[in-house]
């Protein structure tokens, strides 16, 4: 017969997993986040094939590339629920395991434990859902996944650019940069593609723990109503009153 003890002593690797992947989905996103806020640049000249016949030049597009927020920040509550998610689950591996935790004095602990884990992990899953489509549904409709303003200022074109990071980071900004620069975009783009990816394992690996921590309460308490049927009740003594 399956036993609870178990499935619960075992639900310790996957909530190892699960802190581990959240945790480094939180720190990927601050880290490509900083680089492309303070260390890549976004302020990019772009000699275009336009030959000015009064400069007797090619026309230079000063560039600014502005980031959309929706899908960053989407990751950022999806790595932080997921983090929490997996930490109430260690808290309640480690809780559940106590001796004294089977007793029926302990029955609302034990809801509580279970149902801390198994709501932050879906609220969890569901951000993290959330974040892996609006990674593709913020695209933007240019070649390199972003949208584009052109304006002529001063005798000079300006473009403002609106990309998503992973866009920018990956498509546009390496294109025009050169030397550590380049490298830093590509350290942008290496830490926004592994985040994206990452929302799916974040996903099966918070199911999974969810799910073992889920079958061990049914387990535990079906294991307990049959041992309070199978308990013997105490024989009374009958008192036989001699006439």
């Amino acid at each position: 017969m399956l036993r609870y003890e178990g499935i619960l002593k075992f639900s310790l690797v996957p909530s190892i997993i699960f802190f581990v992947l959240s945790l480094a989905s939180v720190a990927l996103t601050t880290t490509y986040w900083i680089f492309g806020d303070w260390i890549v640049p976004r302020y990019i000249n772009i000699v275009t094939t336009q030959f000015d016949d009064r400069t007797r030049q090619y026309v230079t597009d000063e560039t600014i590339v502005y980031f959309t927020n929706e899908d960053t920040d989407a990751t950022i509550v999806s790595g932080c629920l997921n983090l929490t998610a997996a930490v109430l689950a260690l808290i309640a591996w480690s809780s559940l395991r106590k001796p004294d935790m089977d007793s029926q004095l302990n029955t609302n602990r034990r809801r509580f434990w279970i149902l801390s884990v198994v709501v932050t992990t879906v609220i969890g899953s569901i951000m993290a859902l959330v974040s892996l489509i609006l990674h593709y549904t913020k695209r933007g409709s240019d070649r390199w996944g972003c949208t584009s303003e052109r304006a002529m200022m001063g005798g000079k074109v300006n473009t403002n650019l609106y990309c998503p990071r992973e866009m920018a980071a990956c498509n546009y900004q390496p294109r025009f940069l050169k030397g550590t620069q380049r490298l830093n975009a590509d350290i942008a783009c290496n830490c926004a593609v592994a985040v994206k990816w990452m929302q799916i394992i974040l996903i099966v690996v918070g199911l999974v723990t969810m799910t073992m921590f889920a079958m061990q309460a049914r387990i535990r308490r079906t294991t307990r109503s049959m041992h309070s049927k199978e308990q013997p009740r105490t024989p009374t003594a009958e008192v036989g009153v001699a006439v």
